[in-house]
């Protein structure tokens, strides 16, 4: 019962964070502090209350023990606008890359998977920055021949966003 307690407290947390989601990050940081922290003061205080009373080697025992080691690296959402409450984000781009372990298994030979993980990871970038993977590498691979080995940076996901990324909308 009071580990319900403590997961609606965290849900909490996360109307905080969609609260704050269109917020600028200093905006975000400030509302954190007003709301998110007195959250976490609370989770806290149920954290320490519920450790007395249960088993340690029980699944609600391992699962404080967690939530104790893990409580610095928590809180650093706070004071930083920038950063996710969780690592969501990071979970969903590596578990694309678990289900595309089966299809390298098909890759033909060790230069090839090679190529396709060079292949994988540029895409993947482009989605982290908002880069479309069909115009960028069909921007790219135009590009790529006749540009300048010196401004090879410009042919990154992060490059070629700041700067092509208008033309090839165009």
């Amino acid at each position: 019962m009071r580990a319900a307690l403590t997961v609606a407290l965290i849900q909490q947390l996360y109307d905080v964070e969609r609260a704050g989601a269109e917020l600028s990050t200093d905006a975000r940081r400030d509302l954190r502090h007003a709301q998110s922290v007195p959250l976490l003061a609370n989770i806290a205080t149920e954290r320490d209350q519920l450790a007395r009373t249960v088993l340690p080697k029980s699944p609600l025992g391992d699962a404080l023990r967690y939530l104790t080691n893990q409580w610095a690296a928590l809180q650093r959402f706070v004071d930083d606008g920038r950063l996710a409450i969780d690592n969501n984000r990071a979970e969903n781009q590596l578990r694309v890359v678990a289900l595309g372990r089966k299809n390298w298994l098909f890759a033909g030979s060790f230069e090839g998977a090679r190529r396709a993980a060079l292949l994988y990871s540029l895409v993947q970038s482009g989605k982290l920055i908002d880069v479309p993977p069909d115009k960028y590498l069909k921007d790219v691979l135009l590009r790529v021949a006749t540009h300048p080995q010196r401004l090879i940076a410009q042919l990154t996901p992060n490059g070629w966003s700041m700067s092509f990324s208008r033309q090839a909308a165009a």
